[in-house]
């Protein structure tokens, strides 16, 4: 690649960078810009519009690249209005759900309108995982797209954190783990399994880890064998007490906690709508469900019932699952894709 042909100005416009988008964006040499706080979602569409126009007039001009990190309206309605060249490359990282919301009808209305005619004119779509470009080809099948996926930090992957014990494999210990959105990670259905689990098995316990603004939507304290822990520091090592990990995940392009939990042999369940599947797949298919609490109540007790033996096999299967897919870098394909797709 000819130095020359390579342009000098990235700007990364994020709102809460995810730590593997900022390696991605730093791979580039993007300069980091914290983007204002949108309110379109707010019912007051005056306000909301307000908060847009604000975010575009600030927008950083002179830029050849905007990388976005789910923030491409600001770049795209800046675009339009000439506010910055119209030569430049708008690349935008797919890492939230809103494909999914729009292909089940959670986002609809002006508000689909809208987000689907900005995100006409996005150049590069970077999909966070192959279930996400997927759900960009099926509304958008001429996207220009590339496939990326997050590693595990490398230092935090050396550690690997305490691996599962046999006599945790044997708990009826149940992990979900979640930030931001409780229905975005799928936990009101977790929580709706824990329930039909516990009749089969009362010394079931269900432990949620995370920051979620809507937990309290689905559960307000800790009752029958659940509790809600909230923020946890060493997340590796607390993952070694538990004996399933479940991730009902809607639209979830390929959280990184699973990934975590699988690389010490905690054996994890996702919905066919989480990302990760793409590593559960290698090991047992049976363990990917569709978005169903019975379903999910039903594979949960499938797998309390099975032996130490089987158990066992299932999280060293897990594991080298993990780590082999930790093996590639993940930010160097980045790298080589981005340009290329740019034809820079």
């Amino acid at each position: 690649m000819k130095k020359n042909k390579v342009p000098q100005r990235v700007l990364f416009l994020y709102y809460d960078p995810h730590p593997f988008h900022a390696k991605m964006a730093k791979s580039v040499g993007a300069i980091f810009y914290a983007a204002p706080k949108l309110k379109s979602e707010s019912s007051n569409m005056f306000t909301g519009g307000i908060s847009i126009i604000n975010a575009v007039m600030k927008l950083p001009k002179n830029f050849d690249i905007y990388l976005c990190e789910g923030t491409y309206l600001i770049p795209a309605i800046a675009k339009k209005l000439r506010l910055i060249n119209k030569n430049a490359k708008i690349v935008n990282i797919l890492a939230s759900p809103l494909l999914y919301y729009i292909k089940t009808g959670l986002i609809k209305g002006l508000r689909k309108e809208f987000a689907v005619y900005l995100l006409k004119n996005i150049d590069l779509f970077v999909s966070i995982g192959d279930m996400e470009d997927y759900l960009l080809k099926e509304s958008m099948p001429c996207a220009k797209s590339i496939i990326s996926y997050p590693n595990i930090d490398k230092e935090k992957f050396k550690k690997l954190g305490k691996i599962v014990t046999k006599s945790a494999l044997q708990s009826k210990k149940i992990l979900v783990v979640g930030t931001r959105s409780a229905y975005y990670k799928g936990v009101d259905l977790a929580l709706e399994a824990f329930k039909i689990v516990r009749k089969e098995h009362p010394e079931a316990t269900l432990d949620i880890v995370g920051k979620m603004s809507d937990i309290g939507t689905y559960i307000n304290k800790n009752t029958d064998g659940i509790i809600c822990k909230g923020h946890v520091d060493n997340l590796l090592n607390y993952m070694g007490n538990y004996a399933l990990c479940v991730h009902m995940g809607r639209g979830d392009t390929f959280p990184v906690s699973t990934i975590e939990a699988m690389s010490i042999g905690l054996p994890t369940i996702v919905s066919q709508f989480t990302g990760t599947k793409k590593i559960v797949s290698s090991v047992n298919k049976n363990m990917i469900i569709p978005l169903d609490s019975e379903i999910l109540a039903e594979k949960i007790s499938w797998y309390f019932n099975l032996s130490g033996a089987r158990k066992r096999n299932i999280s060293n299967k897990v594991r080298k699952a993990t780590i082999e897919f930790n093996k590639k870098d993940y930010v160097l394909e980045f790298h080589k894709n981005f340009y290329k797709a740019l034809k820079l």
